[in-house]
Formats: C-alpha cells, sequence, structure tokens
C-alpha cells in the first residue's frame, strides 16, 4: 500500500500540499535492496498542482541513514537532503490500427447487412492480432518526463528515488580514515615483543607459577655447601669399582 498517494482530480491550479514524517518501517521497506538502514524518521514537504492534465511537484525530503564506511566497514551515518521537481504526464495508450474500411463500417451501422454483403461480396481483411499490431515507442520527450496512471498521483517511487540519489557511492566515516589494518600492525617496531592477546592472559600466569616452581625445586635440591649432592646411583657405580 501506498503511503503518499492523491487523486488526480482532488489537484487544481491551487495546488494541493503534503508534510508528513517518513516512517522509519517505510524507509527500511524502501531501502531493502540497499546497504542502508534508516536510523530516524525522515520528512517529506512537497506541493502538487496541476497544468491541464500534468501534475507538477515540487518540494523537499530529508531522511537520516547509516551504511559501512567504504574503507574500514565500520557503520556511517548520512544527512539526505534531497530536492523533488517533477513533472508527471497521465499515461498514454498505444496508438490503435486504423479502422476498417469505412463503407463497411457505415453499412453494418445502417443494418444493411455484413461488411461483406455490403463492400459488393468481397470479404474484408480480419482484423490484426494484437502481436501484429506496430510496437509502442516512446520518444525522446516522453522517456524524459515522468507518468502517473492518470487517476492516482503516488509519489512512494519518487521519494526513495531522490534519497537514493543523495546517498554517497563511497561513504566514509571521516575523511582521514585509514581503512582496515593489515594483520602485521600488531608489531610495533621490529625486535619489540608482540602484543598478547588478553584472552591468553591466564596462561602467562600459569607459565609464571611454572617457572618459579620450578626455581624452589632447584634450590631444594642444593645441600647445605651450595653444592648440588651426588646422586645414589652415581654413588653405588663408584664403590663397585
Amino acid at each position: 500500500m501506498s503511503l503518499f498517494a492523491m487523486s488526480a482530480a482532488d489537484i487544481d491550479a491551487a495546488g494541493r500540499s503534503i508534510e508528513a514524517d517518513l516512517p522509519v518501517d517505510w524507509l527500511d521497506k524502501q531501502m531493502a535492496d540497499c546497504d542502508v538502514k534508516p536510523t530516524a524518521p525522515g520528512y517529506l514537504s512537497v506541493r502538487l498542482s496541476r497544468s491541464g492534465n500534468e501534475i507538477i511537484v515540487r518540494g523537499k525530503t530529508r531522511a537520516s541513514l547509516e551504511a559501512p564506511c567504504g574503507r574500514c566497514l565500520s557503520p556511517t551515518k548520512i544527512q539526505v537532503e534531497a530536492e523533488l521537481g517533477l513533472l508527471l504526464q497521465p499515461v498514454k495508450a498505444p496508438p490503435h490500427q486504423p479502422a476498417a474500411d469505412s463503407r463497411a463500417s457505415k453499412a453494418k451501422a445502417a443494418g444493411k447487412g455484413d461488411a461483406s454483403s455490403a463492400s459488393g461480396g468481397v470479404k474484408s481483411k480480419r482484423p490484426p492480432k494484437e502481436k501484429d499490431l506496430p510496437e509502442y515507442e516512446f520518444s525522446a520527450n516522453e522517456a524524459d518526463a515522468d507518468t502517473y496512471d492518470g487517476e492516482t498521483v503516488v509519489l512512494d517511487d519518487f521519494v526513495r528515488e531522490a534519497i537514493l540519489l543523495e546517498i554517497p557511492i563511497f561513504p566514509l566515516c571521516s575523511e582521514d580514515c585509514a581503512g582496515i589494518r593489515p594483520a602485521s600492525s600488531d608489531v610495533v617496531d621490529v625486535g619489540a615483543e608482540p602484543r598478547v592477546d588478553p584472552r591468553l592472559a591466564p596462561l602467562g600466569a600459569l607459565r609464571a607459577q611454572l617457572a618459579q616452581l620450578k626455581v624452589g625445586l632447584s634450590e631444594s635440591n642444593l645441600d647445605d655447601s651450595g653444592a648440588q649432592p651426588r646422586s645414589p646411583s652415581a654413588s653405588h657405580r663408584k664403590k663397585t669399582k
């Protein structure tokens, strides 16, 4: 269901105005196919006026969005302010094939029989099938103008397009963003110790305890003179000799 729709019959030369918020849910739906998310409700202010069968739309819209930074991929806030300037023309139907022979048409309308008897017994050509009709092509002028269905003016797609055109192709969180740091940046200088992951701190504490225990065991094996006593196996080997 369209959020911004107005009957063309309600729009006159004096014009009609629309001032409304752009809900976050509506913005999120409109930006579903983009890597952009709304962060707050937007705003729309437009005025529609009629010139014959054409509808003139002028106004502006605002939106607060968020997109990944083009360098570091961190969330980046984007403030969009876009203007709308549209000339909407009613949709034109494709041109039809010229009518059949006028004599046959007049005879049939006057009740003088079918088209074949009115044309002197000569059967009229069969009407061309739909696929035989020439394909309708829009001219350059028609392609430059937007259209509406002739009865209802729907602005949702035009508002979405105006917002998308103002979003930077390469958004940045800051002009001096350094981007994603390489893995080698963990080492500060050549010869300096690498940074330790904080999650490995318990292992470091355990290593320190083991080193301290090893030193304690070594000191307990020393005799009073400071010399390490001989093992019993070594004394036994000396006596046997």
